[in-house]
């Protein structure tokens, strides 16, 4: 919760808080793949600043100094928060029903912001999945458009450091996701035909969606009884598929819902009502699908119930 300013803050910190708000939270979120953490840090990050406005010497570089006191704490609260992230967690899937997948809305940079390709879930999983100081670097630098300098501010290290950081960095981030030759937002029909095979309990139709090379990966928590690592292969795949769907009696519904930008399924159990019972997440590539990311940790969940249909 923001605690109330011990000054006034000027009318130019204000305004730039106002225009950064949705920025500062995206970074937050970046930084660490959870929709509740990002709530509070970016408010404290804003906090902070209201709170530290007195020791700013140069007031025409206000929108980089905030994002820089965002990172910085970001980066504390997870050094008191240490832990190592299985291959298998995944982040908190971001609804955002206002914004049409795959699109810039013109009349909102904020939200174009979010928008962002970094933003898809594949990527923010993978980005969870960098060291600290590479996640850092990347979202700064790549993300943020902050310059080597301000990144090295941050990073307490010297420019070429932050160059080295961002090499690796991005390698790094390619190795987390498997497969980078794939579509830049998931093919919206691919989708819609992977929710109609779900819905009707179709094994087959969810494999002939498959590329050979697929990889799939669920997030159960420590909630769902789910497999501890990835599955690499059609077959694989299918088969993992096909027995999950024996293990659920229950009738299902799906939908096709923008979350992180771009089509994904949400999937609910009818007679129970409850937040949803599963994300799905799809990375495509020339009309089939190429990875399968899904949620099944109820807290990740949670945030998506109240807008269930």
């Amino acid at each position: 919760m923001m605690t109330a300013p011990t000054h006034s803050p000027s009318a130019a910190l204000l305004a730039t808080i106002e225009r950064s708000r949705k920025r500062i939270w995206a970074l937050c979120y970046r930084m660490t793949g959870s929709r509740t953490e990002a709530d509070d840090l970016s408010q404290e990050a804003l906090a902070r600043a209201i709170e530290r406005e007195g020791d700013l010497a140069d007031h025409s570089a206000l929108e980089g100094w905030l994002f820089r006191i965002a990172t910085t704490i970001c980066i504390d609260h997870q050094r008191r928060n240490r832990r190592t992230r299985t291959i298998t967690e995944l982040v908190d899937p971001l609804d955002l029903p206002d914004l049409p997948p795959g699109e810039t809305p013109v009349s909102d940079p904020e939200g174009a912001a979010i928008l962002r390709e970094d933003v898809r879930f594949a990527v923010m999983v993978a980005l969870q999945h960098l060291s600290r100081r590479q996640r850092t670097a990347i979202l700064l630098h790549d993300v943020c458009d902050r310059s080597l300098a301000e990144a090295a501010a941050v990073l307490n290290c010297a420019p070429n450091a932050v160059k080295a950081l961002l090499h690796r960095g991005r390698a790094a981030l390619a190795r987390a996701r498997f497969h980078t030759d794939v579509d830049p937002v998931a093919d919206r029909d691919v989708v819609e035909r992977l929710a109609r095979a779900i819905e009707a309990r179709s094994v087959e139709g969810v494999t002939a969606l498959l590329a050979e090379d697929v990889w799939g990966v669920v997030d159960g928590g420590d909630v769902a009884r789910v497999a501890s690592k990835p599955t690499f292969g059609r077959r694989a795949v299918s088969r993992r598929w096909a027995n999950a769907n024996r293990r659920l009696p229950l009738v299902i519904g799906c939908e096709v819902r923008s979350l992180n930008g771009e089509p994904a399924v949400l999937i609910t159990l009818p007679a129970m009502a409850s937040a949803p019972f599963a994300t799905v997440h799809a990375e495509t590539r020339r009309g089939r699908i190429a990875a399968l990311r899904i949620v099944r940790d109820p807290r990740k969940l949670a945030i998506l119930s109240s807008a269930v249909h």
